[in-house]
């Protein structure tokens, strides 16, 4: 009996509490070429939904597909740590990759929103090094293009 009142209890609770303050789902498709080790032009799309809960909990969901292949990454983080607030109106996400950063910017007015993207290169590197979703190994590859984007705030 005492086990049954406490699921229900914990049930109440996590019915009572909403799951997350806001919802942000981006996507983007992204043009480039593959310089090695394999040359040709790749397509990425990449979705983002991101769930921004209380207290500055972050929840981030990334897939990727490109062709008949595709990857999923999910992280759990703190505001600040990932996802930061630029202003009363924009948020970003910076993603370090090997020879690079992955520049999200997401500006917001009233319940919709738009993302800017950019890739920058580090210091001393002239390619771009990315996982490729086919297998997970490297690939490096030229200046990526936005084709498309989308933001949605839920």
């Amino acid at each position: 009996m005492r086990h049954l009142l406490a699921l229900i209890c914990l049930t109440c609770l996590v019915f009572s509490v909403p799951a997350h303050a806001a919802q942000v789902l981006i996507a983007y498709s992204a043009a480039y070429d593959e310089i090695r080790p394999s040359p040709r032009p790749i397509r990425i799309n990449a979705n983002f939904d991101v769930a921004l809960g209380e207290g500055g909990a972050v929840s981030e969901n990334i897939n990727r597909s490109s062709q008949r292949a595709s990857d999923n990454f999910k992280k759990g983080m703190k505001l600040g740590s990932g996802w930061s607030v630029l202003g009363p109106n924009r948020l970003q996400r910076i993603i370090d990759q090997p020879q690079s950063r992955l520049m999200l910017v997401v500006t917001t007015s009233g319940s919709s929103c738009d993302v800017d993207v950019s890739w920058t290169l580090k210091p001393g590197f002239s390619e771009f090094k990315f996982k490729k979703i086919s297998d997970g190994t490297w690939g490096f590859y030229t200046q990526p293009q936005i084709v498309s984007k989308t933001c949605t705030i839920k």
